[in-house]
């Protein structure tokens, strides 16, 4: 240790030289880092459901689809201006790139039959009488192909659904979609201010997040970086050694973003974040050089040897800090979601160019400010401090109510560890919009007015060529529709079976009693053949089965349900059809099961994370301190902050989704920092021969004013989030602030009181006495 210390101030320069060159060549890469805003990033890939799901998506390719909904003020669909709205966009839909058609009331045309409910040109709509209106109101809100997905069940509000020429768009097209879509909803809302037109689409979903995120990253960043510069020049009464812990986090962020853009790797919605938390973890191994320097200094030292007996004293506990926090970050790869894993992995990345930059760079730019300046600073003594004051209330609480903190604060730690199984793991894709998009209105609009849930797909596989149009098969499909359909949860189902019952009643003069599955295979291939001369855009019949007629989907749209109703619908479904359908394969086909499942599938793999971090953590402060003794010791200040900051999650709100359980485990990464540098002191001074009282002493008087620096820049720059566009970052900055604020208060508090107790337990036992 000793002769790297040497070694690091000896070589400042040509390290500093080095360094600077390696954050040229990374940044050089930075150009190739990319922004990844699909949904898909977000889905887990351990899920046995995944294959079944791209298994249905190619062999039933749907196109693209952009969809409005029009929110009359009046709430009455059926009147002239929502009327002329929709006529509008029906008209102008072409200035959309690849928009191939579009389906609304105004278009809408049965799958059986030239029957509409508009007959006239689009420009005549001013033609119809009010009664003319509310006679095409009722027949809309009779037929089952309208109401409930062209019209709500109010008829309060309109949607329009164009479908693109394509199935996919790379990311040029998405933009160029995006850009005229949004284009031309402002152009339909200048046109009609008595109505809210809102507009959905994956490519504004995409857009919309890659916004938020350069938005986040362009206006969140620079003002976590200075605040960190303000809160560190204002504790070291110095602005240009603010300057250099800022230069220390900007290279650090350089380093880490051009890493990723030399390995090709996007930003999610979820990584995104990892340069502010980048930035937070640099300027706090920095912090730790330069508090101890200015304590040397003032304990008169010269400046190099002030700096070389700074780094002897932080190199172990800096570099275990390291070490854990990479750790703790890295078991996020346990989540098989690939935005969650990647966040770990780009965090404890940056956390690796910190160390080294804080090492390699740090002694040099501090030595190289004028000397004068140096010893300007090393005359604002630790005692006069804010940072001082509070070590020394600290050391008082401890050396008087150690016992009372003991026992108060494991008392509470049961209490809390409790109440934080009150909070049930839920997930919501809506958290990742924000608020202020467009997307969010509507989503809101149409969950508020539809009165209805997600539409849940599945796929039948008859595990034979044309075997889904056999009457017998087709009964059992009807049948167990029929059990489906009584289930409070469905509001309706559709599948193949619906389409040949129709066809048949359609072909019997429209005969109600002929409305049911004809018993020769051969008259429903020649229904379904003569249907394939006539059917409708929007009823195409290759949306219900596959080409060979081996496989048929099903439908199913439910009323608004939490995650697990989804989850305990799947699970009847799936008994139900094992018992009807022997022999056949239900393939789950939908997203939104896929995100139901999620959440239990990424808690426990974060909980097996969280669980090897913790023991990995431990062993390596074991190895660290070599002691088992103080590795152990360890564990309850590391654990104690997120089971407090959880239990009371548990009371107030109660609901967890994965991505918030995620800061659960990262929340060992990011406060054993404290734990560490106060273990490593302590034990430092009790080898020197102190007492455990004067161990304790020295350690909250030479680690406590740069842990309380460091946690206030922590709980700063999270707190920024609660300026993000999403609710995620939002619950995150809510959780994270007051984890690091306990970990401060439980490592400064706690966990002196802990080791000073259980160390004189130690000396009783082996006979040495202690006052």
């Amino acid at each position: 240790m000793i002769r790297l210390a040497k070694y690091l101030v000896e070589k400042r320069k040509l390290l500093l030289s080095l360094s600077i060159l390696a954050s040229m060549l990374l940044a050089i890469g930075i150009p190739g880092s990319g922004f990844d805003t699909s949904l898909s990033v977000l889905m887990t890939k351990s899920d046995p459901y995944l294959k079944e799901y791209d298994r249905l998506e190619a062999e039933f390719p749907s196109n693209q689809e952009i969809s409005f909904a029009f929110v009359p003020a009046s709430g009455e669909v059926f009147e002239l201006e929502t009327l002329q709205a929709l006529a509008g966009l029906s008209m102008n839909f072409r200035q959309i790139p690849l928009a191939l058609s579009m389906s609304s009331i105004l278009g809408w045309q049965s799958p059986f039959g030239d029957a509409t409910l508009f007959e006239r040109p689009l420009l005549q709509l001013d033609t119809y009488t009010s009664e003319e209106l509310q006679e095409r109101k009722q027949r809309a809100l009779d037929d089952a192909f309208v109401a409930g997905t062209l019209l709500s069940p109010q008829a309060d509000m309109a949607t329009a659904t164009i479908r693109l020429r394509v199935s996919t768009l790379h990311s040029t097209q998405s933009r160029s979609v995006a850009e005229a879509t949004l284009q031309l909803h402002q152009q339909l809302q200048a046109e009609h201010p008595g109505i809210a037109i809102h507009v959905s689409s994956e490519s504004l979903y995409e857009q919309s997040n890659r916004s938020a995120m350069i938005s986040d990253l362009a206006l969140l960043l620079p003002l976590v970086l200075l605040l960190c510069n303000l809160v560190i020049s204002y504790s070291f009464r110095s602005v240009l050694l603010g300057a250099c812990i800022l230069g220390i986090a900007l290279l650090t962020v350089v380093m880490t973003v051009g890493t990723l853009g030399w390995l090709a790797v996007s930003f999610n919605t979820i990584s995104v974040m990892a340069p502010l938390v980048v930035v937070s973890i640099a300027v706090a191994d920095s912090v730790h050089i330069i508090s101890i320097f200015r304590q040397n200094l003032q304990a008169g030292e010269e400046r190099l040897q002030a700096m070389t007996n700074s780094l002897l004293f932080n190199i172990r506990p800096v570099t275990l800090a390291t070490i854990t926090t990479a750790i703790g970050f890295a078991s996020l790869n346990f989540a098989s979601s690939p935005a969650i894993s990647a966040f770990g992995s780009v965090v404890a990345t940056g956390v690796v160019y910190a160390w080294l930059l804080t090492l390699f760079v740090l002694p040099a730019a501090v030595l190289l400010l004028p000397v004068a300046h140096i010893a300007k600073v090393a005359h604002s003594a630790t005692k006069h401090t804010l940072t001082g004051l509070i070590a020394s209330l600290c050391k008082q609480l401890v050396r008087h109510f150690s016992t009372p903190l003991l026992w108060s604060v494991s008392l509470l730690g049961m209490l809390a560890l409790g109440l934080s199984l009150l909070n049930d793991t839920d997930f919501d894709r809506m958290a990742f919009i924000s608020e202020d998009s467009e997307l969010h209105d509507y989503y809101a609009a149409v969950s508020q007015r539809m009165e209805r849930g997600p539409t849940l797909i599945y796929g039948l596989d008859s595990q034979q060529e044309y075997g889904v149009i056999e009457p017998q098969f087709l009964q059992r499909v009807d049948s167990i529709s029929e059990w489906l359909r009584a289930q409070d949860e469905v509001i309706a189902v559709a599948s193949l079976v619906d389409v040949i019952k129709t066809i048949n009643q359609v072909f019997s003069d429209n005969d109600p009693d002929a409305f049911l599955i004809p018993d020769d295979a051969e008259l429903i291939e020649q229904h379904l053949g003569n249907y394939l001369q006539v059917q409708a855009r929007d009823f195409s019949l290759d949306n219900f089965t596959s080409e060979d007629f081996s496989t048929l989907r099903w439908f199913i749209t439910t009323r608004p349900m939490t995650n697990q109703q989804i989850i305990d619908l799947n699970a009847r479904l799936g008994t139900e059809f094992a018992r009807q359908v022997p022999g056949a394969t239900l393939l789950h086909g939908s997203s939104t099961l896929l995100f139901a499942r999620m959440d239990k599938a990424v808690t426990l793999e974060l909980l097996q994370g969280f669980g090897f971090s913790l023991l990995l953590i431990t062993f390596t402060l074991i190895i660290g301190m070599r002691s088992i003794y103080y590795g152990l010791l360890s564990v309850l200040p590391n654990l104690l902050p997120a089971v407090f900051v959880f239990g009371i999650w548990g009371i107030f709100v109660g609901e967890l989704n994965p991505f918030v359980m995620m800061l659960f485990s990262i929340s060992i990464g990011l406060v054993v920092d404290d734990t560490v540098h106060v273990l490593s002191t302590y034990q430092t001074s009790r080898v020197s021969g102190y007492s455990p009282e004067a161990a304790v002493n020295r350690a909250l008087d030479r680690a406590g004013p740069a842990l309380i620096i460091t946690t206030t820049v922590m709980a700063l720059g999270t707190c920024v989030l609660i300026a993000a566009s999403t609710l995620y970052f939002q619950q995150a900055a809510t959780l994270l602030v007051p984890i690091v604020v306990l970990a401060l208060l439980l490592d400064l508090t706690f966990f002196p009181a802990l080791l000073l107790r259980c160390d004189k337990a130690l000396l009783r036992a082996s006979g040495v006495q202690t006052g």
